[in-house]
């Protein structure tokens, strides 16, 4: 599994477009 940077520049197209399932893991 791959991990990517989500911006905000490129949230709407990787995460709201996406095809498949996406997980998002906020952890500080």
């Amino acid at each position: 599994m791959a991990t990517e940077k989500v911006t905000a520049a490129n949230f709407d197209a990787m995460v709201l477009k996406s095809t498949t399932p996406v997980l998002v893991d906020f952890w500080a």
